[in-house]
C-alpha cells in the first residue's frame, strides 16, 4: 500500500472535483480556505497510514515494530554480552574482587588455578573484548602487585543489529519450525550461547552415532579450547551425554567441536607507486586481507565450504593507496583459487610481494 500521490495539492483537486461544479473554489474562496486546511491533515494522515502498512510487515517495520512482530514468535534481539578473561596476578585474589583497566572494569567469576582467575567485563559489548592495560583493583588487596589480562576465553558480541535481527527472524519463520531437538532447534540453542558467532550441524549417520555441530565465537574466529567446553557443558555435558542433562534432547548425544582455521600464504607480484615501499603498505595491505577474510568467515555457517577467491584477494591488496597492479597471485603456492575443508575459515599468512 502506496500514498505517495497523497500531497496536499493532489488531496485538494479531489476534493474540489467532489462539490457541485458551479461551486466556486478559486483561491481566497472559502471552499478553498476549507479544504486546504484540510488537505494538510488528510496528507499527515496518510503518512501515518503509510508508516503504519510499512511497521506491519517484517521486511519493512522499523526496529520497534520488528521486534513486537518477533516477539509474537518467541524471537528477540541478542542482547550485548560480557567479554570474560583469563588473568594472572602475583598474588591470590577473592572472588568477586573489582579491577579497573583503562575505561573498564572487570569482576573476579572464578579460580582457575593458582594465581589464575576468570575476569568478566562488566561492561557488554565488543570493546570488552580488546585487552587493556594492567589491572588495577578497585578496593585494596593486601600484596597486590600486578594483575593482567592473558586470554580472551569467552568473546563479547554487541547487541544485534536491525538488519541482522531482521534477517534471522525471516530465515527462521521461512525454515522448519524448530522442536524436538531438529536442525532448527540446535541452531537457536546455539546462537543463544555467548561467545557462539555461527555454526554448522551435522545429523546421525549409519557410521557416526554422534550429532557433531561446529563452531566459530562471536568474533567468527576459531574458539578457544575454553569456550568449547563451556558450550559442551551448555548443550550436552561430558560425563551426562544422552541423558537430556543439557539443552539437547534426551537420547541425543552432541559432540562440541571447534572450527578450524587454515593459514593461506599469499604471493603476487605487486606493482607500487612511486614514493611508496611494500613495507609501507603491508600492514595497509594485511588489513585489507583481513577483512576479507572476515567476511568468508562469516559466510561460513550457510556455505558448504569457503572457497578463497584469488579475484577477491587482488581487489583486496588493489584497494590499498600506492598499489597500482597485482598480478600472478598464489595461494599457499598455487595460482587457483584455495577450497578449504568444510569447517574451516581462513586466517591470513604471509603476505609476500614477487618482483
Amino acid at each position: 500500500m502506496a500514498f505517495e500521490d497523497k500531497t496536499q495539492n493532489n488531496i485538494m483537486i479531489d476534493l474540489k472535483a467532489a462539490i457541485e461544479p458551479d461551486t466556486s473554489t478559486e483561491e481566497g474562496t472559502l471552499i478553498d480556505h476549507s479544504f486546504r486546511g484540510a488537505a494538510a491533515e488528510f496528507e499527515k494522515a496518510y503518512i501515518e497510514l503509510e508508516l503504519i502498512d510499512q511497521n506491519g510487515y517484517a521486511e519493512t517495520a522499523d526496529r520497534e515494530h520488528l521486534i513486537l512482530r518477533a516477539k509474537e514468535k518467541g524471537i528477540t534481539p541478542y542482547a550485548a554480552t560480557n567479554a570474560v578473561w583469563k588473568a594472572e596476578f602475583n598474588t591470590e585474589i577473592a572472588i568477586n574482587a573489582r579491577f579497573s583497566a583503562g575505561e573498564l572494569t572487570y569482576i573476579c567469576t572464578e579460580k582457575i588455578t593458582q594465581l589464575t582467575y576468570r575476569l568478566m567485563c562488566e561492561q557488554t559489548g565488543t570493546g570488552g573484548n580488546v585487552k587493556q592495560d594492567d589491572l588495577t583493583p578497585i578496593e585494596y588487596i593486601d600484596g597486590y602487585e600486578s594483575g593482567e589480562l592473558k586470554e580472551l576465553l569467552t568473546p563479547a558480541r554487541g547487541e544485534e543489529k536491525t538488519e541482522d535481527f531482521r534477517a534471522r527472524y525471516l530465515s527462521i519463520v521461512a525454515a522448519a519450525q524448530a522442536f524436538g531437538g531438529n536442525r532448527a532447534q540446535y541452531k537457536a540453542i546455539m546462537h543463544k550461547i555467548e561467545g557462539v558467532g555461527a555454526c554448522k550441524i551435522y545429523r546421525v549417520t549409519a557410521q557416526e552415532k554422534r550429532i557433531k555441530i561446529y563452531f566459530l565465537d562471536s568474533t567468527y574466529k576459531t574458539p578457544n579450547n575454553t569456550l568449547v567446553s563451556d558450550v559442551q557443558k551448555v548443550v550436552d555435558p561430558i560425563g551426562q551425554q544422552g541423558e537430556g542433562a543439557g539443552e539437547a534432547a534426551i537420547y541425543h548425544v552432541v559432540d562440541i567441536l571447534a572450527c578450524t582455521s587454515e593459514s593461506v600464504k599469499i604471493e603476487a607480484k605487486i606493482t607500487i607507486d612511486t614514493g611508496y615501499t611494500w613495507e609501507d603498505l603491508l600492514a595497509s595491505a594485511q588489513e585489507k586481507i583481513d577483512g576479507y577474510f572476515l567476511e568468508l568467515a562469516k559466510s561460513w555457517e550457510n556455505e558448504q565450504n569457503i572457497t578463497v577467491r584469488i579475484l577477491k584477494v587482488n581487489a583486496a591488496i588493489a584497494s590499498v593507496e600506492g598499489i597500482i597492479d597485482v598480478q600472478n597471485t598464489a595461494l599457499n603456492g598455487r595460482e587457483e583459487n584455495l577450497l578449504l575443508d568444510p569447517n574451516a575459515i581462513p586466517v591470513r599468512g604471509v603476505i609476500l610481494c614477487k618482483q
